[in-house]
């Protein structure tokens, strides 16, 4: 009771010291970034990357050109330390399964935000509706962020920086398996306006796992269940207002449709063969998002956001088999829709003393409502969070962050009190070193609680009321190096979190093959180091490595628990890259190669698959300052990768490409 009494006092508190203003949540909106010194918002406020004690890394609208992709689901798979578990062609995602980016092997542990927005809903981020022409930049925090950025900061955080004036050009795009892409944006005075359509045919088979059912005569009859993608579509729309250069406004509307066909395949018990290649049952996923933000800043040290983002979920199709093996005399139809839903806002106000010392408090309020068929609830989460950044010598500087977090609604309250301290050393003007722990935690979603009344088919989620927020503790250490043309990171980390939520999937009984919410324990620790450079004859080139052992273990007391550690994700992931330019010509290559890597079947133990390798060519020339031609060549090998890491097979999309035009007037 007195530690409740004591987050919100404090958070009322901070929330009078800080205005209770709305505007942009951090600087990182509105952040610098440049070549040489690199500049980051990883404290929140404007500051040079080597004399910041985190690990860190920029992505610039460039370099996310460079790998070819036109969302940033695709366009994250090339970052240092990341980890993709990916579903569909293109990103697409499979109802509310989506392509996740993993930092540090923590699978819901990363924060994603559109200028200091989290995006996230019930932790999940659908990356793939973000078009990367709408992107100026990405800024990524590796390593507990839950102090200043809030829960499931765990693994990371990764921000999104979209253009505040959107650049005056029109672009099409035509490829195989059925690729269209258009873009257009336009600029008049202080408003800005884009449209993109984005649209795939049907690629084949995307995934494959196996399976059995009992027949009406009690035989068990094994079989293989594939997923064939049968194409997407995409509408986005962006509108932005840039008021003057301390407030500006943003409103994206986006339209997603998947469709899925799941089917037998590899039946050989007698009287049965007669379902291969037939469809047990069809789904069409749809979703639509809106989302809006006004955000100011920098008025006498104040900045903050205002923030509304909704997110539908509609799932339609229709059911030819049973779960027997039989099929209907009229085909069964299914349908069923979600609503998420946030707002609220997010305000600092930041004090700098004559460079020796900078004080940051801060408050946010966030409204999270989540309906379905079954439920419609929702929470409250108010939080206040500081920091104090002192420079101890020319050289040395500590740094000490705290944030308290009550919530309340929704039946349920909680309530968390994180801390973290970070030391920097410089070494002189280009190199430093750094330590840092920290506290993080996450708190369950409301769907991930009560997703459990009126479940009717498979393969859904049960939520457990008793779910416990996770919390955990990181430590790290680091040295990074900028010279004129290098940039060279090391850090060597180690976490343990408590209650970690995952899911665990129901093998016998009614619920057979459902999943349950649980509990359980990870640890994870490793090294990871990256070099970047560019020489002035147009060749610039980058690599990260990093080697770590994520593992997990389930504390709950079913039977099928695995009450042992278990590996999840790879030990091992190379990321590279090569770009080169001259004259009217542009070029470059992107690879992610994770070996040593598990799947994770969440009754039984993993076991060990091959590596994944993924990668893609662009080409761009430019035969005059309006035109440009855009070429992109994905999965450049044609392998079939497994790319998901759960008892499901997720295969990376065949080579595909796209041949583009772009005009800019």
């Amino acid at each position: 009771m007195k530690k409740d009494v004591k987050c919100l006092l404090s958070a009322l508190v901070f929330a009078g010291i800080s205005w209770g203003g709305y505007g942009i949540a951090s600087a990182a909106g509105e952040a610098v970034y440049e070549l040489n010194p690199v500049v980051v918002t990883a404290n929140r406020y404007v500051k040079e990357d080597v004399e910041v004690a985190a690990s860190t890394q920029t992505y610039t609208a460039k370099q996310i050109e460079q790998t070819g992709a036109d969302n940033m689901s695709t366009a994250l798979q090339y970052l240092d330390g990341v980890v993709t578990s990916g579903n569909g062609p293109n990103g697409a995602a499979v109802s509310s399964m989506t392509s996740k980016a993993v930092i540090r092997g923590v699978e819901n542990g990363t924060v994603v935000m559109v200028n200091g927005t989290p995006i996230n809903w019930r932790n999940l981020y659908n990356l793939e509706n973000i078009p990367t022409s709408a992107v100026e930049k990405v800024e990524i925090v590796r390593g507990g962020g839950a102090v200043l950025y809030g829960s499931q900061a765990t693994g990371g955080v990764i921000n999104i920086i979209t253009k505040k004036v959107l650049p005056n050009e029109v672009q099409a795009g035509w490829g195989n398996y059925g690729r269209q892409d258009y873009k257009i944006s336009a600029s008049a005075g202080k408003a800005s306006i884009a449209y993109n359509y984005n649209k795939w045919g049907n690629t084949g088979v995307a995934s494959d796992y196996d399976t059995s059912f009992t027949a009406a005569n009690k035989k068990k009859v094994p079989t293989h269940m594939q997923q064939t993608f049968r194409g997407s579509e995409k509408n986005d729309l962006m509108l932005t207002y840039k008021f003057n250069d301390k407030a500006d406004f943003l409103y994206n509307h986006n339209e997603a449709t998947n469709r899925w066909s799941y089917g037998y395949a590899g039946i050989t018990t007698a009287g049965f063969t007669d379902l291969n290649g037939k469809a047990r049952y069809q789904r069409d996923y749809k979703r639509e998002k809106d989302f809006a933000q006004f955000n100011f800043h920098d008025l006498n040290g104040i900045s903050g956001h205002v923030f509304y983002n909704y997110n539908t979920l509609e799932t339609n199709g229709i059911d030819f088999y049973n779960t027997k093996g039989s099929k209907y005399a009229t085909p069964s139809v299914s349908a069923s829709k979600e609503k998420n839903k946030t707002f609220g806002y997010d305000v600092q106000k930041v004090w700098d003393q004559d460079k020796k010392q900078t004080f940051l408090l801060g408050t946010s309020l966030v409204r999270e409502t989540y309906e379905s068929k079954e439920i419609d609830t929702g929470r409250n989460i108010l939080a206040a969070f500081g920091s104090w950044d002192r420079k101890l010598t020319d050289k040395d500087n500590l740094t000490i962050g705290a944030r308290c977090t009550w919530t309340f609604g929704g039946g349920m309250t909680f309530h968390n009190f994180s801390g973290q301290a970070q030391y920097l050393h410089k070494l002189n003007d280009t190199q430093s070193l750094y330590i840092s722990a920290g506290q993080s935690f996450v708190l369950p979603t409301l769907s991930q609680m009560y997703s459990r009344a009126g479940i009717t088919s498979t393969n859904l989620v049960i939520g457990n009321p008793e779910l416990k927020p996770q919390k955990g503790t990181h430590y790290e250490a680091g040295w990074k190096m900028e010279t004129q043309s290098r940039q060279y990171k090391v850090a060597l980390f180690t976490e343990k979190i408590d209650d970690n939520i995952s899911f665990s999937k129901i093998t016998s009984g009614a619920l057979k093959d459902h999943w349950y919410a649980i509990n359980e324990d990870f640890k994870n620790k490793g090294v990871e180091a990256s070099v970047r450079g560019t020489g002035s004859n147009g060749l610039g080139w980058n690599v990260g490595v990093t080697f770590q052992d994520p593992q997990a273990k389930q504390t709950t007391e079913k039977k099928s628990a695995k009450t042992y550690w278990d590996r999840h994700y790879g030990r091992f992931l190379l990321n590279g890259g090569v770009s080169y330019e001259k004259d009217k010509w542009s070029t470059a290559l992107n690879f992610t190669y994770l070996a040593d890597r598990v799947k994770c079947p969440t009754s039984e133990h993993s076991v060990e698959i091959k590596p994944y390798l993924l990668t893609s060519f662009t080409a761009k020339y430019s035969p005059n300052d309006r035109s440009d031609i855009l070429l992109t060549v994905d999965n450049v090998l044609n392998r079939q990768d497994i790319t998901s890491h759960t008892s499901s097979d997720y295969y990376s999309t065949p080579r595909n490409f796209l041949l583009s035009y772009r005009y800019k007037f």
